[in-house]
């Protein structure tokens, strides 16, 4: 049948096959098929990889391998789930909106009971014996979820992400078949798992770049998961705090304001360029006084920061990447956050031989490093990547923070990313004027979006505090309590520039030869040429020229829409260029 996957040899090596359509028996010679296997791939997957295929300008074969094959299932039975919690009025308002269409912008406050609503519509699919898939921008946001959701229905519930091994996957999958799980909690990847009856798609934290891949075919798994639910028949939720401009201009939205429980947040500015300020170690004390816990974010990782020569300004520069290497003090070396080479510290300057060498930007190291020493009696841990590298870590951390073991965290990102910590009364925000200096259209989103993310992790069931540290207070103070004004400035001032009036796509030479990735950009401007509906927004060198000795050029354009776009894509020769559509990444 088609679909079928079927065993074959190929250049003398086993190799699955699809069988994906009929044709005529050819004159040459042809070989045997092995024979046919029980998984197979439904009419409705080998649309969706096809739509992969054209959208993001992959191989049908890289699109088809992000799927699982399915196997035979029995028929679904319903269950039926009792929950043992009370929407509140709005909820309940929200609840009744997305009942009633088939896609929604869930444009829910932090901590106004968003989570509540994810769990009574999977219990809704439960009872119509559909299964849902719950995603998640990273797998450090799934234990607590997951816990939730276990609570509520049991075995009927697993998580899915990279780090899980070969054959708790292949368990999965069977279980998933056998439909004894039901509901899945997940990164990315979830998306893809063979649900035969599948439901509801949820994705939670929409506005989070983490949900494209950097990797062929570069996928968006937010935006594909509209497409793909519409395939299906499924529905499909979006929430967000803080929702991306794309998805509050293109669905039906429903704004749940509030916390469910009952606080108010206090916000503070700390007129500073990021540095640790008596009127923040002030307000450290005064909540540590309290009985209260802390958290504390910066955009730089560590050390994550570069040092720079006092004397003639020069910094030091990774041999194999045109970036400066970043300085990571408590393993005393530098390192290439690109290509991940390491040197030791120099102890003078390479250029000049001073021994003057100096670094401006603050870490999570540091700042835990002198919080530590003001308050010696109080425990300061760090929460980032360079922490935390497990599972089994990130729930220890955050078992001892949620036990009060831990009094300040340090983090990055990863702190700002949906947790729900019981009993902070202060949030810190150190560094957010460098979010908003990236050369990148979406800066201003990016600070504003990061600013509410970790403000609403103050205050969850009591009042708090939020000092934001920054030299532009006018701009936080105008939307950090009108969300919607910002988003509505922020299209219309993309109109005829930006998404989401206009479709982008980044082409990317690499060579390493300076000049062959040149010449590889300037033939693909002549083929680009004769396609008057598009426009080039800019060519040359990219902004990193340089990673893992191969030289980059770049050319990135525009259109209003995105047939034209992706005609000129298919249609040109790519002249080996990695091309992305829907770019996240411009350096």
């Amino acid at each position: 049948p088609l679909g079928s996957i079927a065993n074959v040899t190929l250049q003398k090596k086993d190799k699955k096959a699809l069988i994906y359509k009929r044709v005529d028996k050819p004159e040459f010679d042809t070989i045997e098929i092995i024979d046919i296997t029980n998984n197979y791939y439904p009419q409705k997957i080998i649309d969706s990889a096809f739509f992969i295929h054209q959208y993001y300008i992959s191989s049908f074969g890289e699109a088809l391998g992000l799927f699982y094959p399915y196997s035979k299932v029995t028929k679904s039975t319903s269950i039926n789930i009792e929950l043992d919690f009370t929407l509140s009025n709005e909820q309940k308002e929200a609840y009744n909106f997305i009942k009633n269409h088939d896609s929604t912008l869930l444009f829910g406050d932090t901590g106004s009971g968003k989570t509540e609503i994810y769990i009574s519509l999977i219990a809704d699919m439960l009872k119509e014996a559909k299964s849902s898939i719950l995603l998640l921008p990273e797998i450090s946001l799934t234990p607590q979820i997951q816990k939730r959701l276990k609570d509520k229905f049991g075995d009927f519930v697993e998580v899915w992400h990279s780090k899980i091994t070969k054959s708790k996957r292949e368990n999965i999958i069977q279980k998933i078949s056998d439909q004894k799980i039901r509901v899945i909690v997940g990164a990315r990847s979830a998306l893809f798992l063979p649900f035969d009856d599948l439901g509801l798609i949820i994705v939670d934290e929409e506005h989070d770049d983490s949900y494209k891949s950097a990797q062929k075919p570069r996928v968006n798994v937010k935006d594909f998961a509209q497409y793909y639910a519409k395939r299906i028949g499924a529905k499909i939720l979006l929430g967000s705090a803080t929702p991306s401009i794309n998805s509050y201009n293109k669905l039906p939205t429903i704004r749940l304001k509030g916390k469910f429980f009952k606080s108010n947040n206090s916000i503070y500015y700390d007129i500073s360029e990021s540095k640790i300020t008596d009127f923040l170690i002030q307000k450290i004390g005064n909540t540590l006084n309290q009985n209260k816990q802390v958290i504390i974010f910066l955009p730089t990782r560590a050390n994550f920061k570069h040092i720079q020569c006092h004397a003639c300004g020069s910094s030091i520069e990774c041999p194999y990447c045109s970036v400066n290497m970043s300085l990571h003090k408590s393993h005393n070396y530098l390192r290439c956050h690109y290509c991940n080479y390491t040197s030791a510290i120099p102890q003078k300057c390479p250029s000049c031989g001073e021994d003057r060498l100096i670094s401006n930007r603050i870490g999570t190291a540091q700042v835990v490093e002198s919080l530590s020493e003001i308050f010696p009696n109080s425990v300061v841990s760090k929460f980032d990547t360079d922490e935390i590298k497990t599972q089994k870590e990130l729930k220890r951390v955050l078992s001892d923070f949620n036990a009060k073991n831990i009094d300040i965290l340090v983090g990055t990102q990863m702190i700002s990313k949906g947790h729900d910590y019981h009993d902070v009364g202060l949030s810190i925000i150190m560094g957010v004027d460098n979010i908003l200096q990236i050369p990148d259209f979406r800066s201003r989103q990016k600070a504003m979006s990061t600013v509410i993310q970790v403000a609403g992790r103050s205050g969850r069931k009591s009042d708090g505090e939020v000092v934001i540290q920054t030299l532009n207070s006018e701009f936080f103070t105008q939307y950090l309590n009108n969300y919607e004004k910002f988003l509505d400035d922020e299209i219309e001032f993309a109109k005829g520039l930006y998404p989401p009036h206009t479709k982008l796509a980044r082409l990317l030479f690499s060579h390493v030869k300076p000049q062959k990735a040149k010449q590889q950009m300037d033939n693909m401007l002549k083929s680009l040429a004769p396609y008057k509906n598009i426009e080039i927004v800019g060519f040359g060198e990219s902004p990193i020229q340089k990673i893992s000795n191969k030289y980059r050029y770049q050319i990135l354009i525009r259109s209003k829409s995105i047939k034209h776009l992706l005609t000129a894509l298919h249609q040109t020769k790519r002249f080996d260029c990695a091309i992305d559509v829907d770019p996240i990444n411009f350096s």
